[in-house]
Formats: structure tokens, sequence, C-alpha cells
């Protein structure tokens, strides 16, 4: 039950013009990081930190806001930089992520524990399993040809987007907060 209680206050969130322009603000920066920010390894590995802002996002407004804002994330880079086929599954995992940040920090003390955990299961659930998945589907390849390498390069970036998300999840915040609080 706990779970529709913060989906319901997430969405809440949303009816605050204040919250939609942060919310629209990190998507441009989710965009600008996926144009940007991404390296292609070969046409089956990618490292990019676009999930990052969506991860604040996820926290600030919760799983909603999170879901939404990983889907036109996901959509957008698309439309501005194609790299390769559109396929709706890989909007799907920005989704789940989105959502699954949200539950995790949304409202919640982060700590390294909660978000190493939290990445963890989307490493193993979006990472390796659906991606690895949809890009079997896509190219022909054996999903157990595409995993060993999926596999390593999750390996290396896991302590990486640990690191990464949580200076922008407990920095940034304090940031905003004591800004808002000089202007006032």
């Amino acid at each position: 039950m706990h779970y529709f209680k913060l989906l319901k206050e997430s969405s809440q969130e949303l009816k605050k013009l204040n919250n939609l322009l942060i919310c629209a603000m990190l998507l441009a920066l989710c965009v600008v990081f996926g144009l940007f920010g991404t390296v292609m390894l070969g046409p089956f590995i990618r490292i990019s930190f676009s999930y990052l802002p969506y991860a604040l996002g996820s926290m600030l407004f919760g799983p909603v806001a999170g879901g939404i804002m990983g889907a036109l994330s996901d959509i957008l880079n698309y439309i501005l930089a194609p790299k390769g086929d559109f396929f709706p599954g890989f909007t799907l995992n920005a989704i789940i992520s989105g959502m699954v940040y949200g539950f995790a920090f949304y409202k919640k003390k982060i700590t390294v524990k909660r978000i190493v955990i939290t990445k963890f299961i989307l490493v193993v659930i979006v990472d390796m399993l659906l991606t690895t998945l949809w890009l079997s589907m896509l190219y022909g390849q054996a999903f157990i040809i595409l995993l060993p390498a999926r596999v390593l390069k999750n390996i290396i970036m896991l302590p990486i987007d640990v690191t990464m998300l949580y200076f922008v999840l407990t920095k940034l915040p304090v940031l905003i907060t004591s800004n808002k609080k000089a202007r006032s």
C-alpha cells in the first residue's frame, strides 16, 4: 500500500508550477547529457550520465515524475540525435529506472547503502537483462553473446555511477536549498 501512497504524492508534486519548471530544467539536462555526454563503445555498449538529472528529479518529486522524465528524455534524445533504430523497450527501461529511483529516494534519507542497492537492482534488471534482451531482439544477436560485454561494462561502471549518484543526490539539493535561503 505504501507504493500507491508514494505514487499519489508524487503525482501531486506535478501540480505545482515551480516543480514542473524544475522537472523541465532537469529534463533539459538529461537531453544535453544524452547528446553530448554519451560515449558509444561499439553498437552494443553505451556509457552515459544522462540518468543523473532524472534520478535527482525522482528524488525530489517521486516515481511519477521520474518515470515521465525518463520517458521524455529517451524520446527527445532519439528525436534530436538518433543512434540506431527507435525501440520502445529502451523507453520502458527509462520509465522503470525513473520510477525505481523515485521509490528508492523520494522522501527518504540518501545513504550509500540505499544508492548501491538501488543501482545494483537497476543494473541487473534494466542494464543486464532488459537492455541485453532489447539489443538481442533489435540486432538478431544471441542474448548470451551480448551478455558478457554488458556485464563487464556494468561491473566497471557501478562504482562510478554510485559515486556520481551520491554526489548529485546529497550535495546538489544542499546547494539549491542554501541558494534559496540566500535569495530570501
